[in-house]
């Protein structure tokens, strides 16, 4: 994985996994919905990733079924994914028009304002909407601390990824969220300790050297690198990270 930019938003709710429904047939007789199936199976082509397909779905169930917000936030999501952010924007809309309480909409369209670049503070706004509505869902308490984050509100982004934790205690990806945000307050042993449980010691080591290379610190980046690659040779964004940020070193015999 490349660890050149570390913070990361969670879009799993996003592509979360519908109920199946069935009629109220007797056991014996029991009798699939079939938009709830094809719901399923717009789901799973979108958490793998197949836009394209997940999108002909999902275009075919809106139009049969045009008040479902789950389908509205599944197809803005597609659409944030694959660039289309003025569609995705009006997916979204109508979702949390359909639905107020919607928090993956809410969740969706903030992540589609801080990947859009949008000015301002909106994307935060529908973080903690979407908090509000649904408290233990860790991944947008993530989502508010990366916000927060890129930002340069440290404390704050602290504070959020600990929320999320307090809900999802072995995210690996909150875990290195979190220990980004602790090197840039300066904390590197807490730091350290995060990228430790975020990941394997190799990739830890690797983290850890790109926070101190952000902090100015290249003899201990290029330290962190070495013990990273000497580890696990064929962790690419370690040696990448040795050729870039120590050239003397990556040219040495």
């Amino acid at each position: 994985m490349n660890r050149y930019l570390p913070m990361l938003f969670v879009a799993a709710t996003a592509l979360g996994c519908t109920q199946t429904t069935t009629t109220n047939a007797p056991p014996d007789k029991m009798v699939v919905n079939g938009q709830a199936l094809r719901k399923e199976l717009a789901f799973a082509l979108a958490s793998h990733h197949e836009w394209s397909a997940a999108a002909r779905q999902l275009l075919q169930l809106i139009a049969q079924h045009p008040n479902d917000p789950e389908l509205h936030v599944l197809i803005g999501t597609v659409y944030r994914e694959q660039g289309l952010f003025e569609q995705a924007e009006r997916s979204y809309a109508t979702a949390i028009r359909l639905d107020p309480k919607n928090a993956g909409a809410f969740a969706g369209r903030g992540i589609l304002r801080e990947v859009r670049g949008d000015a301002g503070d909106e994307a935060i706004r529908d973080f903690l909407v979407a908090i509000g509505l649904r408290p233990n869902e860790g991944a947008y308490s993530n989502n508010l601390g990366v916000a927060f984050y890129v930002r340069g509100r440290y404390p704050e982004a602290e504070a959020a990824l600990q929320e999320g934790l307090q809900h999802e205690p072995f995210s690996r990806r909150m875990r290195n969220n979190l220990g980004f945000v602790y090197a840039k307050l300066r904390q590197f042993d807490r730091a350290k300790r995060e990228f430790e449980h975020g990941g394997s010691s190799d990739e830890a080591a690797n983290n850890l050297g790109f926070a101190l290379e952000q902090a100015g610190d290249a003899r201990g980046a290029c330290a962190h690198y070495r013990e990273a690659a000497a580890e696990n040779p064929l962790l690419r964004a370690a040696t990448e990270n040795i050729r870039r940020a120590c050239p003397e070193e990556a040219k040495a015999p």
